[in-house]
């Protein structure tokens, strides 16, 4: 069997970066930029008003204080979007709001709330430097600064940098199309009713989310009976999509159709990896297409998932942030399992004074999808390791925000 960094890292090996589209600015949040974007010009683009005030000249207000004020003629009014009326000369002073133009003649703003106008004369009771509220052009970016590289993730503020610098569209990383396909005659659609033996299909809407989560266009191929021609029809659109991904029929049963259909077409890369849960997990490819054949167990499907499914597709996107990072934590229990395999424990993660401390969720079956539901972390225990006493240190892999 392949440890999980040998499986992970054959499946990366035949996992390309997939090829650029332009996009609208609105729509890019998420995606990988595809190209070096620099700024047309300088932001802000002209001097203007860091709040509401007066524009003047600093060095008419020198002596200003609240017991002496100084008063100034107010000569008019500076709205953002259009051009001062007039220039500010010694003994004048133009009313100016945030983002408005700096006037001609004027070296600072002084705040509104240290004045007082009446009959068309303000009185300043405050002393600025020159310089004091205004923002000077170029002070964010300047004509042909480096704003963004290829390969960084579209944020929301880096949206607003790229609108600033004079892009409305970018060149991104497509999405990659993800066929998802389940496998078993038990399998039913949420709500309804099950008759004996029967199961709902959790898997779909699990994995369907998680794909989603990674940014992927899931392509639903629904549910393959345990019978080879539904099979391949439900992989007929393989070559119309980046990557495939299978739950069920990957094991040693006699309808592990997916396993079989992998070998006869002599497609199949692996199938078993010393993990645990999720052991049987099978990959190859269909028509050229990468496949990742995970596990019918819901817990083990989405472990599977996060270790090999969720890295795949971001690098499908041309992202480098392939795992999320681990951190360390203190066990509150013992953990223990088969020391040839690699172990994933569902876990609560919390904060304490001394560090992280971490909990089990309870039930560890790979069966028992609430475990994942209420867990915030996995639990690594290492291949070799076999079992890990209570207040040892151990890995976790955050899955969400740590409380």
């Amino acid at each position: 069997m392949l440890t999980v960094q040998e499986a992970r890292d054959r499946i990366l090996a035949k996992i390309a970066t997939l090829e650029p589209e332009q996009i609208s600015l609105e729509s890019a949040t998420g995606w990988v930029l595809a190209e070096d974007i620099t700024s047309a010009w300088d932001v802000p683009p002209f001097a203007n008003s860091a709040m509401d005030g007066y524009a003047l000249r600093s060095a008419d207000i020198r002596a200003a204080t609240p017991d002496r004020p100084i008063a100034l003629r107010v000569i008019g009014e500076v709205q953002a979007g259009y051009p001062p009326p007039s220039s500010v000369v010694t003994g004048t002073a133009l009313r100016i709001m945030t983002g408005a133009m700096l006037p001609e003649g004027a070296d600072a703003i002084v705040r509104v709330e240290d004045t007082q106008e009446r009959d068309h004369q303000v009185e300043i009771r405050v002393a600025v430097e020159a310089g004091a509220s205004v923002r000077h052009p170029g002070t964010d970016l300047r004509a042909g600064d480096l704003v963004a590289r290829a390969g960084q993730v579209v944020t929301p503020g880096l949206v607003g940098v790229i609108a600033s610098a004079g892009r409305a569209t970018v060149r991104c990383v497509r999405r990659p199309r993800v066929l998802l396909l389940s496998t078993g005659d038990e399998l039913r659609p949420a709500g309804e009713p099950l008759g004996p033996g029967q199961i709902t299909n959790t898997n779909r809407y699990t994995l369907r989310a998680a794909i989603e989560e990674t940014h992927g266009v899931v392509v639903d191929a629904g549910v393959a009976k345990d019978d080879r021609d539904a099979l391949e029809a439900g992989l007929a659109r393989a070559s119309t999509v980046d990557l495939i991904v299978t739950t069920g029929g990957v094991s040693m049963g006699s309808y592990d159709l997916v396993r079989r259909l992998l070998e006869e077409r002599d497609s199949m890369d692996f199938w078993q990896v010393a993990l645990r849960p999720g052991k049987p997990l099978a990959f190859g490819s269909v028509a050229g297409v990468p496949l990742i054949g995970l596990p019918g167990n819901p817990v083990s499907a989405l472990v599977g998932f996060e270790l090999f499914g969720r890295p795949a597709i971001l690098k499908l996107q041309g992202r480098t942030d392939l795992l999320r990072p681990r951190q360390r934590a203190i066990t509150d229990e013992p953990l223990a399992g088969p020391p040839h395999l690699e172990h994933y424990f569902r876990g609560i993660a919390r904060r304490t004074e001394s560090g992280l401390a971490v909990r089990l969720t309870g039930d560890q079956g790979s069966h028992v999808l609430r475990s994942m539901a209420e867990a915030n972390c996995l639990i690594v225990v290492p291949q070799g390791t076999g079992s890990v006493p209570a207040g040892a240190e151990v890995d976790i892999i955050p899955l969400a925000p740590l409380p």
